[in-house]
């Protein structure tokens, strides 16, 4: 029942605990900023799935398009001095929801690299997680012309262009994926850039 002065008898539940322990409440994320296309469930999501290393860390969003503008190069500079994988999530102009964890900061490289902690996951329509599949090492390549990430034989899971306008996913080798965005092509409604420390 209710104490006097609004005071709560009871103490306050606790955030989404789940039954299966893969994910106890401790490691669950600190959320420092507010994200666009994110949802709390996708949030959680995704968090069972990033690399022990930073499971539990602060959430931090490091770019955004309505903040920081449409274009890869000024991706390319707010990471430069980062060390922190890197959570890239996509809203596409369907409604769609989906992106990668890259497991170093998105910068500019016209070599792949990248790690094998890397993935490609699909929140909207579905919830989906493409970990790397050993065929090849084409995690992720950063040009002034196009972010990529994952590849093999013509075919990209996630390509974006410069202007973060147009993109397409496909399967490719590196992930086993199926194609993030239902038509293959897609055009980018909001994209951000998150990271963990």
């Amino acid at each position: 029942m209710g104490g006097e002065g609004g005071m709560m008898m009871t103490p306050a539940p606790r955030p989404l605990q789940y039954n299966n322990n893969s994910l106890d409440i401790d490691s669950l994320p600190e959320i420092l900023d507010e994200s666009e296309i994110l949802r709390l469930d996708e949030i959680h999501f995704l968090s069972k799935h990033l690399p022990a290393r930073v499971l539990g860390s602060d959430w931090t969003l490091k770019y955004s398009t309505s903040s920081h503008g449409f274009s890869l190069n000024n991706v390319y500079r707010k990471f430069q001095n980062g060390v922190s994988p890197t959570l890239v999530a996509i809203q596409d102009t369907e409604g769609g929801v989906f992106g990668a964890l890259v497991s170093h900061p998105l910068r500019f490289d016209e070599h792949f690299y990248g790690t094998g902690e890397s993935f490609l996951y699909s929140l909207r329509p579905k919830k989906e997680i493409y970990n790397w599949s050993g065929e090849n090492q084409l995690f992720i390549q950063g040009t002034a012309e196009s972010l990529i990430i994952g590849a093999g034989e013509g075919h990209f899971g996630i390509f974006v262009d410069s202007n973060l306008y147009k993109g397409r996913s496909q399967s490719c080798s590196t992930y086993q994926n199926e194609p993030l965005a239902p038509k293959g092509d897609f055009i980018i409604k909001t994209m951000e850039c998150w990271t963990f420390c």
